[in-house]
């Protein structure tokens, strides 16, 4: 038995004990909100290191490798299939039927997701530099690269992705997500940009906003009649809250402390979960956004270095490494109510 096939055997023995006293170890943590409990009911074995929940899927990656799981039983989790690129992934995002990875030197790869065994590699885009991430909008994918920064991709044809042009972030780019038309990029430590998707030729933000800190990893919660679109971030340790509402003008409205230190962020409705590291899993509620608020902080057997929530199902990455590995494998989590003393 590999040294990894023992570190996920052990994971598995020891997350069963967890499960069977789940009321204490992912009880809110003291002062915390009440009302609302997190329980273990499955796992995903590494080595993981990102991981997106949408429906009964789950998208994980790990080192060159992405793989989709049927959770639809989230005991019983079920790959269907897997790529792996040449590069290592360091990061990707979503849509119906469709990964953008963004996957080093080999650039952004296109994915079709939409059947039910294994992911199919539709085309590649190469950057001059290592790309993390891509987003799409508007027939477009704006993608994250080291070198150039935000890069503009035409995909009308999907088969084979056009370069628009490059935006150079003044910072050290991190990360970009897509709400309707527009983009949202944001570099470390100066601010966020906003681009518009359906402008043509060369990209150019439409709106500013530099700050300390600025948060390294990003996600959009989509606006409704009561409250304006928001972006919401990790940086500084710290949950930051960004109303967007005005393109031209993205505002900072909160920062909120945690008990850990915040890594990463998944907004599902009025709600975001954060990744906490040593502190577990985190919720913020920015339905006042000016006043968002810590609602829980629920434990978790290791530190826990990504999260992403849809509806009840909550996925989380958790590992003692910095980056993935045998000892790092995804925990899921079912949200559900408890009732006011």
């Amino acid at each position: 038995m590999t040294r990894g096939a023992r570190r996920t055997t052990t994971s598995r023995l020891a997350w069963c004990a967890v499960a069977a006293v789940v009321a204490s170890v992912l009880a809110p943590a003291p002062g915390a909100g009440q009302g609302l409990a997190l329980e273990a009911v499955g796992e995903i074995p590494g080595p993981a290191e990102l991981v997106r929940v949408r429906g009964d899927r789950a998208y994980v990656s790990g080192g060159h490798t992405f793989t989709i799981y049927d959770v639809s039983t989230p005991s019983s989790p079920v790959a269907l299939g897997s790529h792996t690129f040449p590069q290592e992934i360091w990061g990707f995002r979503l849509t119906a039927d469709r990964a953008y990875v963004g996957a080093n030197f080999f650039g952004l790869g296109i994915l079709d997701i939409s059947g039910t065994g294994a992911p199919v590699l539709l085309s590649q885009h190469k950057t001059l530099g290592q790309a993390k991430i891509g987003a799409t909008a508007s027939g477009k994918v704006g993608i994250i690269d080291h070198m150039e920064g935000f890069v503009l991709v035409d995909i009308s044809d999907e088969t084979a992705p056009a370069g628009i042009g490059s935006f150079f972030l003044d910072g050290y780019a991190r990360d970009v997500v897509t709400a309707g038309s527009m983009a949202y990029a944001t570099d470390s430590p100066s601010g966020l940009y906003v681009f518009d998707l359906a402008r043509s030729g060369m990209p150019e933000p439409v709106g500013v906003l530099h700050a300390p800190n600025a948060p390294r990893d990003i996600d959009v919660s989509p606006g409704s009649a009561d409250r304006p679109t928001l972006i919401v971030g990790a940086g500084g340790g710290d949950v930051q809250v960004y109303d967007v509402s005005d393109p031209a003008a993205p505002e900072k409205v909160a920062s909120v402390e945690t008990p850990g230190r915040a890594s990463r962020v998944s907004t599902n409705g009025e709600e975001v979960f954060v990744a906490d590291s040593e502190a577990g899993v985190s919720v913020v509620d920015v339905s006042d956004p000016a006043a968002s608020v810590l609602i829980g902080t629920f434990a978790t057997p290791r530190p826990v270095r990504d999260v992403s929530a849809d509806g009840s199902l909550v996925a989380v990455v958790v590992g003692d490494s910095e980056r993935e590995g045998h000892d790092r494998w995804v925990v899921l989590l079912e949200r559900r109510q408890e009732s006011a003393p």
